[in-house]
This record gives C-alpha cells, structure tokens and sequence, in this order.
C-alpha cells in the first residue's frame, strides 16, 4: 500500500508540472513513473526454478523460500513467492506421504515390518 500511495504522490506532483509547464508531458512522466514501480521483482526464471523444485524436491522448495525470505525481502513480490514456495512444498510432501501410504497398504507391509528387516537376511538371499 505504501507503495500505492506513493505513486499516487508522484502522479499529483506530475500533474502540478504539468499544469505550470504546458511544455510537459504528463503521459510520459506518468509511464515512466510506472515501469519504474514494476522493476523491482523477482525474475520469472527464480520463480520457474523455484516452484519445480517445491514441487519435484518437496524438501529443497523450503530453501528457495529461505532464499527468497532472507535475501530477496526487498524485492516487491519475493513474500509471495515464499508463501507460493511453502504451500507448493507442503502439497506435494502430503502427495509423497499419501502415495507411499497408498503403495505400501497395496503391497500388505507396513513400517513397522520394513524397519525390521535384517541387512544380513538380504544378503543372503542375493548370494
């Protein structure tokens, strides 16, 4: 919002010149005054990178978000971009946990049974 307003000012003050001056143009102070608001982002390419890790890696998608929390905090969008980072990582940490649930109900062994699986047995049978 405080960027708004802002803005806003700057707008007024424009319009201020430009009825003092006539020779000024309101419409180009105006655009720049715009495109200079919009240039402090984070690039398309962060996010891309970002969002397919939070999703792909569930885990590392929290370290974008650190990234974007801690260094990135003066970019206008990056608190959006942590918050998109962290729901993207959880979502796809409970599709991990309910796909594994889902496999291992199918198969019939539970967690339990898999910890209590000896390394010796296994090389036993490999032999």
């Amino acid at each position: 919002m405080d960027k708004e307003k802002g803005l806003e000012k700057k707008l007024e003050e424009f319009q201020t010149y430009a009825r003092e001056n006539k020779k000024v143009d309101l419409a180009t102070l105006a655009i720049n005054a715009l495109e200079s608001q919009t240039k402090n982002l984070v690039s398309g390419k962060q996010k891309k990178w970002a969002y397919l890790v939070s999703v792909g890696l569930p885990p590392f998608g929290l370290l974008f978000a650190l990234k974007f929390y801690f260094y990135d905090q003066g970019k206008d969008d990056a608190k959006q971009v942590v918050l998109i980072c962290v729901i993207l990582t959880g979502a796809s940490l409970i599709l991990f946990w309910l796909t594994a649930q889902l496999l291992f109900s199918g198969a019939g062994l539970d967690i339990n049974q898999i910890q209590q699986i000896n390394p010796k047995d296994i090389q036993d049978l490999i032999r």
